[in-house]
């Protein structure tokens, strides 16, 4: 069995692994940032601070990608064995690697609460394991904080659940798709953007169960936008106007990030910017330029592959160099030297999920997709691939295993 993969798509997933650890470094330094660098902070802040929402542009991709490859297989009715297949193929794809980091951040908090003092120990606990182990500590919280070892892992549980769900959304995308236009499908995505918006101007970005909205909002959109793609003739025109249109979304999103700064405007102002991930997502699976041939290149493409790894472990590594230079005496350095060293630490990171990527996620993933026998064929998604003109342009749709 093999799917279908837009590598532009998997390109832009390390650009959104990056803001998510860029956002770490910078609100873990922010006032020393602030005290030695107004100026850069206050031209970067807008970009930096809104980092966060790089999990929302995680959560879009993933209901994108999972209709792109499963709308032909299930969605046509309810069955067991292909929905039980489904979902351990999932759990091939995240769950190793997320538990060998959850152990792996578990027993560093013991180390650095033995060595510094630095960490706490009261979520190390065998029934918040448990509720790790199962994908579950986001749908039960006890106290803020004591969800997860690693703090990222939240949207992993908040992913699963979204999987539970996908054989019963893909039912209802499916039929949407057999019976609407591309318009009308596009338009229910982003009636179906409007609870989230709401639900972060009344809560914020974490109250109550805006959590919940973020994954289910999110992740149908990606669904309903995939459904919406599938319906176009996919001319060589109406390619590479679409690739403009990439450019334009990515500069939308930038300007509105600046423009709700410069305006002090209210943080759900802000967070709302998750809804131009819509247009940007769309516009890229379909389209061919500048920013597809970006994104498709192969290290990106590489990089892209390796992001969930960066993803899971760049905030305890961060976590444990941030002890290291503060309390040891041979690796000791000054506050603000200590950010600068923190930012140039990002390629490590990068190179630690690599290996991690290259040498654990890839083989254990193979290792459970061998364990069900079945046979590889080649799968029609619902995104045709581009005429063969295009594909000569560079921006081939290419197949690999998911």
């Amino acid at each position: 069995m093999r799917s279908q993969h837009i590598r532009a798509l998997t390109g832009v997933r390390f650009f959104a692994a990056l803001w998510v650890v860029v956002y770490h470094c910078t609100r873990h330094n922010a006032i020393l940032l602030e005290n030695n660098h107004p100026e850069i902070r206050e031209l970067t802040h807008p970009i930096t601070s809104a980092g966060v929402r790089g999990v929302d542009l995680f959560f879009m991709l993933s209901g994108f990608v999972l209709a792109l490859n499963y709308m032909d297989r299930l969605g046509g009715r309810l069955e067991v064995r292909p929905t039980l297949r489904f979902l351990w193929l999932r759990l091939a794809r995240i769950w190793p690697l997320y538990m060998l980091v959850i152990v792996g951040a578990g027993l560093l908090r013991l180390i650095r609460h033995d060595l510094w003092d630095s960490a706490g120990t009261n979520p190390i606990t065998w029934t918040n394991l448990l509720r790790q182990a199962l994908m579950v500590q986001q749908w039960f919280p006890p106290e803020r904080g004591h969800r997860s070892w690693v703090g990222p892992a939240w949207s992993l549980s908040a992913e699963w659940l979204a999987y539970l769900m996908f054989p019963v959304l893909i039912l209802l995308v499916a039929r949407f798709h057999r019976r609407m236009r591309t318009r009308t499908l596009l338009v229910l995505a982003g009636v179906t953007m409007a609870p989230l918006v709401f639900g972060m101007a009344m809560r914020g970005n974490a109250g109550g169960n805006v959590w919940l909205l973020r994954i289910l909002c999110e992740f149908t959109t990606g669904m309903l936008l995939c459904a919406a793609a599938s319906r176009l003739r996919l001319t060589p025109r109406v390619r590479r106007v679409a690739g403009v249109g990439a450019w334009l979304s990515v500069a939308a999103v930038i300007v509105w990030l600046y423009v709700v700064r410069l305006l002090d405007g209210e943080f759900w102002l802000s967070a709302s910017v998750v809804v131009l991930f819509a247009p940007l997502i769309f516009l890229l699976a379909i389209g061919t330029g500048s920013l597809h041939n970006v994104l498709a290149s192969r290290a990106i493409v590489l990089g892209g592959g390796l992001s969930y790894a960066l993803y899971l472990v760049h905030s305890p590594m961060l976590n444990l160099f941030r002890d290291v230079t503060e309390f040891t005496g041979v690796f000791y350095l000054e506050p603000l030297m200590r950010v600068y060293a923190e930012l140039m630490f990002i390629p490590v990171t990068v190179l630690v999920a690599y290996f991690l990527y290259r040498f654990f996620e890839e083989p254990v993933r193979k290792l459970m997709r061998g364990m069900l026998d079945i046979q590889f064929s080649r799968v029609r998604g619902p995104v045709p691939a581009p005429p063969e003109d295009v594909r000569q342009e560079g921006q081939e749709e290419t197949s690999r295993v998911s």
